[in-house]
């Protein structure tokens, strides 16, 4: 004998496996995004510029001193060692002009940032006696990821440089 089953009834929408499927899913994502949000207003922000809004308004002499750089031609050689956690290691840099002729700069100075500001810094580049040769001790603190920016002055010009720097961790 057959037997006979009844149709199911999905008139009542809680009793459906659609609706309530689509329901799971929906507080699934309420609660990854709730979870998200408060971990990005819990952790720190990133760098920070206190002024990023008058920064912003002077775009457009930003991109003009650019220009400039890109004019003037300078060539920074800066041979960067493989940074070490608390471990000094030398920074040697070499300055040539737009011809390739070495040039002294009346300041070098090596600005490096992290996450939080206590972690930034600087370093004073100080001249070998080589024409266009410039030496210095960089030794961090903390492994990862740092901003770098080389700022290079010479009379009313200055040239800057950035990179990301990585320094591994001692072993």
């Amino acid at each position: 004998m057959a037997k006979i089953t009844k149709p199911k009834d999905w008139s009542v929408a809680w009793k459906n496996p659609f609706v309530l499927g689509w329901v799971g899913i929906l507080i699934i994502v309420v609660t990854v995004n709730f979870f998200m949000v408060s971990m990005a207003i819990v952790t720190s922000t990133g760098l920070t510029v206190p002024d990023f809004y008058e920064k912003g308004k002077n775009m457009a002499a930003i991109v003009a001193k650019r220009g400039e750089m890109m004019e003037m031609g300078w060539q920074v050689d800066l041979v960067m060692p493989e940074l070490v956690q608390n471990t000094n290691a030398p920074l040697v840099m070499n300055l040539k002009n737009k011809q390739g002729d070495a040039f002294d700069v009346d300041s070098a100075v090596l600005y490096y940032y992290r996450i939080t500001k206590k972690d930034d810094g600087e370093i004073v580049f100080s001249p070998t006696g080589k024409l266009g040769e410039y030496t210095a001790q960089i030794s961090l603190p903390l492994k990862g990821k740092y901003e770098m920016v080389l700022e290079l002055l010479k009379e009313d010009k200055k040239y800057l440089v950035s990179q990301i720097l990585s320094v591994q961790g001692k072993e």
